[in-house]
């Protein structure tokens, strides 16, 4: 079963278990039928907005399984947010005839309790029992990264148990390789067939680089692809289904945004403006889908003449953001325009983010195949987005390229629901 729908089924049962435990305590065994009828119908319906919270918060990744201070605080704050969404759903909405509080309360107490102890389990098992032996075999940072991530991780399900550089040191090592997964460098390193052939009686997944950081790390090293590669994975041909719902989607979402963000917007434009009497847009040239120019349109939240020397890589206390551009920038509000930029089709809601003329000339000498960003089209958000910091270096680019290259490969309406729901988490949590 995959992992995250057992976390998904776990939560489930969590929350049916601790219902029944609620009025066994509350009520006992002599519950009215029509009272249990009604709050039943009514905790399933705010059971589906905890689990929409949750996948908010980030509780069905198996990296915020792991029982960390950081994973206990996120539930906890989720929690919290379940209990304001009951009261909100109960009180607010006369339909429902149920107004509980001690009732919902405890339902939240016992439903995190007995979530919290099921995710343990599956960590425990998945992070101790249900793992398979990887060994490395290859010496560069690649093999080194994917070591470390793998070692800080267990619930991924892989045990590293050998790193080397050379196969038949392995092979003289280990005489049961059973069911175990190899991780090669396939650029340097060459498999002999007689070896390959008695891998795979041992029933031996081997894998390359690349495949092993898609299949893990969820983004493809960029110096371990070529032309085949691009040609075989990176498909431009038009899935008018996908087109028309997205599409359909962003002018539905946009508008939305618009319409809700309004009245913070209209105080973000009086504020900046009575900072320095300024222009309150401002308009950035980004390159969009097949190399076209278009214009960007964000909240300023820079000084005045803040590139008069050229463009720069934005740092992290610039100090040519205003007072009022660090409020607009932490909660993402000079961001909103670009809604506009959406609607006109400029971009997409979810797409690599479209990079500025003036640093894609130099990236694209830098970084290999760069250019197969502007192949699709860019996004509002995206999947480097919520996998990678902001970029202020050429290092940063290159590591969020190989994000934007996993994103490229496997895009697909449900993978674009994921980043939005991971975006709006971030922006909630930030």
């Amino acid at each position: 079963m995959n992992r995250i729908w057992l976390i998904l089924f776990g939560d489930f049962l969590s929350f049916w278990v601790s219902f029944f435990i609620l009025f066994n305590i509350r009520l006992g065994n002599a519950t009215p039928a029509n009272i249990l009828n009604v709050h039943l119908t009514t905790f399933s319906i705010l059971y589906i907005c905890w689990t929409i919270i949750f996948l908010l918060f980030g509780l069905y990744e198996l990296s915020n399984i792991k029982p960390t201070i950081l994973q206990i605080q996120r539930t906890s704050l989720a929690l919290f947010f379940c209990f304001f969404i009951g009261i909100s759903l109960f009180y607010l909405v006369p339909f429902f005839g149920i107004t509980p509080k001690t009732n919902l309360l405890l339902q939240v107490i016992f439903f995190g309790f007995i979530s919290f102890i099921l995710r343990r389990i599956i960590y425990s098992f998945f992070s101790k029992q249900n793992v398979r032996k990887a060994i490395l075999i290859g010496e560069t940072n690649y093999i080194n990264e994917l070591y470390q991530i793998i070692n800080t991780n267990p619930q991924i399900g892989l045990k590293i148990i050998y790193k080397t550089k050379d196969l038949q040191e392995v092979l003289k090592k280990y005489s049961n390789l059973e069911n175990s997964v190899f991780i090669f460098e396939s650029i340097n390193q060459e498999i002999p067939d007689k070896e390959i052939l008695n891998l795979y009686k041992n029933k031996v997944e081997i894998i390359d680089i690349a495949e092993a950081y898609e299949k893990y790390l969820f983004k493809i090293p960029i110096y371990y692809i070529n032309k085949s590669w691009v040609i075989k994975n990176i498909n431009t041909k038009k899935d008018f289904l996908y087109d028309s719902v997205s599409r359909f989607f962003n002018i539905i979402f946009s508008i939305f945004i618009l319409i809700v963000t309004l009245p913070f917007t209209i105080i973000s434009l009086i504020f900046i403006y009575l900072y320095d009497n300024g222009p309150v847009f401002y308009k950035q040239e980004r390159i969009g889908l097949n190399g076209k120019i278009f214009e960007l349109y964000k909240l300023r939240s820079m000084v005045l003449d803040s590139e008069k020397n050229g463009a720069v890589w934005s740092e992290q206390n610039d100090t040519r953001i205003t007072p009022i551009g660090k409020i607009i920038r932490k909660i993402h509000i000079d961001e909103i325009p670009q809604m506009i930029n959406i609607l006109k089709g400029d971009i997409a809601l979810v797409g690599p983010r479209p990079e500025r003329p003036e640093f894609v000339s130099s990236l694209e000498k830098t970084i290999p195949y760069y250019n197969l960003r502007h192949t699709i089209r860019p996004g509002f958000t995206g999947w480097a987005q919520i996998k990678y910091r902001y970029a202020r270096t050429v290092e940063d680019t290159k590591e969020k390229f190989q994000y934007d290259l996993y994103y490229m490969k496997n895009k697909n309406i449900f993978i674009d629901f994921g980043i939005i729901l991971r975006t709006i988490q971030i922006i909630f949590l930030h």
